[in-house]
């Protein structure tokens, strides 16, 4: 049978289920005002849900027009809860004619990174060792507790100051890795155990927010170093990376600053103002703009050991 008879069956398919759409059609869905995606070949109409996506609507509004069974798996720990919620949603499926993955995405990719998944599950490795978590987290403890001990027997001094300086930059670089593994929820088998423990390392331990570190770092992995997605290579101007971003730069003639030269001034403006300026001014004022009173309370627990102590 010719082209024209395999096209009538795919008709007839259709005419079986709810609606069929074309990759086509799907990805003339893709503004803030209309999102659809598609999971596992169903079409999801999320233009009033993104606002109320738990995980923030940035990180679900980067698929719209978009394939995203991957990104939904992989971020979702209990798909069969979360199900519930794409049912009042669903609005068609792809056509049978149309492949499972839209057209910017890469067939053995997606294949690749599926096997690797199915390795990792099937070695066991996302599986959480609850001691060394313990052991993690105590060893914070008593980093924190001899940098206080320090001062406290040695008083003021270069090498006491220089010393306690060292144990908590250990401790502050070992809590910012503890933290992200309890902000993906990835410690305990309940949710709410993960966001207790992880409010409680990055408030009380590196006073930040929770949340504000949640809605940068999910639209990381979703779209990881993509331009005006990653807000990890939000570089304010300050900066321009890859090859696209130069080349944007130049039409636009946006010389904020010698860029020809950035990689001398890096060192200069890049580390020392990353986190103790720029971070903290911007955790703050999220907090405050967003009325997010529990993570500025557990921030202030932060500045309130240190001052207290000092």
């Amino acid at each position: 049978m010719g082209k024209g008879g395999e096209k009538g069956e795919e008709d007839a398919q259709c005419q079986t289920q709810p609606l069929c759409y074309t990759w086509e059609e799907v990805q003339k869905h893709s503004s803030k005002a209309d999102q659809w995606l598609v999971i596992d070949r169903k079409v999801y109409n999320i233009t009033e849900w993104a606002n109320r996506h738990p995980g923030g609507h940035r990180v679900i509004s980067h698929y719209a027009g978009e394939e995203a069974t991957d990104a939904f798996q992989s971020f979702h720990p209990d798909l069969n809860f979360v199900r519930k919620f794409l049912k009042p949603l669903l609005i068609g499926e792809l056509a049978p004619g149309e492949p499972s993955l839209d057209r910017q995405k890469k067939l053995e990719l997606a294949e690749d990174f599926r096997a690797l998944r199915k390795t990792a599950e099937e070695m066991k490795l996302f599986n959480t060792d609850l001691v060394f978590f313990s052991l993690y987290l105590g060893h914070l403890f008593v980093l924190e507790f001899l940098a206080w001990l320090t001062l406290w027997y040695f008083e003021s001094g270069w090498i006491p100051t220089i010393l306690t300086a060292i144990i908590l930059a250990t401790s502050q670089a070992q809590a910012g890795w503890l933290q992200h593994d309890f902000g993906h929820l990835s410690v305990f088998k309940k949710s709410k155990w993960n966001h207790l423990l992880h409010k409680f390392l990055i408030g009380h331990m590196k006073g930040a927010s929770a949340n504000w570190w949640n809605h940068r770092h999910f639209q990381h992995h979703s779209k990881p170093n993509i331009f005006h997605k990653d807000p990890d290579v939000n570089m304010l101007h300050m900066f321009v990376l890859g090859e696209t971003q130069p080349v944007e730069y130049g039409k636009k003639k946006l010389n904020y600053l010698p860029y020809n030269h950035q990689h001398q001034y890096f060192f200069l403006i890049g580390p020392p103002l990353l986190i103790p300026v720029y971070f903290h001014i911007q955790i703050t004022t999220t907090m405050i703009n967003r009325r997010d009173w529990v993570d500025l309370a557990w921030a202030r627990t932060y500045y309130f050991r240190y001052f207290s102590s000092s």
